[in-house]
């Protein structure tokens, strides 16, 4: 293998966001949108161009319910990894979208790496947990291209530590419910892919409607 690949998918949409709810680490399982997309991942996988080999995924059980059905027609091992956990939003766990968007969570967070005033994880804890969780999968498995099953904060947080790019809140990264990004670990990663969502019919595109798309959880 000339040079490892990591394939990230984003769960499918679960009841909280369909109900506009932010959810970290709290858990809300998939509702029937989800599900579908989870299982159109599955099928557009079956047929990539790229070889994976293996999933590792995030212990909430949205993640686990879209590994497994993205896992169908691949039958991969699949590894569950807690350090692929969305972002602990504290005492913001369960406020809705729109609160999150008036109390600035996402503008906190893209301009103070540090910033802790919901009582959650900062950005450089989410970057640090998920930037090591991600090295020592590569490093236990150098010979296999992965694919991680993760949540928007976290994912976008992980892209950033792999691309070094800035903000530390990888808002650039952000991804939709069933969506998936593909990375080259060469002598410079690079993104092949970004959010993408081609795979999915338009009835399961649209996501709820948010105030704005900076908590992915």
């Amino acid at each position: 293998m000339s040079a490892q690949h990591l394939l990230f998918i984003r769960h499918g949409e679960t009841i909280a966001n369909e109900q506009q709810l932010a959810y970290g680490v709290t858990e809300s399982p998939l509702n029937e949108k989800g599900i579908a997309q989870a299982q159109a991942v599955g099928q557009c996988l079956e047929s990539w161009p790229t070889p994976y080999h293996r999933i590792l995924s995030s212990p909430l059980e949205r993640a686990r319910h879209t590994a497994d059905l993205v896992n169908l027609p691949l039958n991969l091992d699949i590894e569950i990894d807690p350090g692929l956990i969305e972002c602990d939003l504290g005492d913001w766990e369960g406020i809705t979208y729109q609160q999150m968007h008036d109390f600035g969570y996402a503008m906190h967070s893209i301009k103070d790496d540090t910033f802790e005033g919901h009582g959650g994880e900062s950005p450089n804890a989410v970057f640090n947990r998920v930037a090591a969780t991600l090295t020592n999968a590569c490093a236990r498995y150098p010979s296999q291209n992965l694919i991680i099953v993760s949540h928007g904060s976290a994912i976008a947080h992980g892209l950033a530590a792999i691309l070094q790019t800035r903000p530390k809140f990888g808002y650039q990264y952000l991804m939709h419910n069933g969506a998936i990004t593909e990375v080259v670990l060469s002598e410079a990663p690079e993104i092949l892919t970004l959010n993408n969502y081609e795979h999915l019919p338009a009835a399961l595109r649209a996501e709820t409607g948010r105030p704005d798309n900076a908590q992915q959880a």
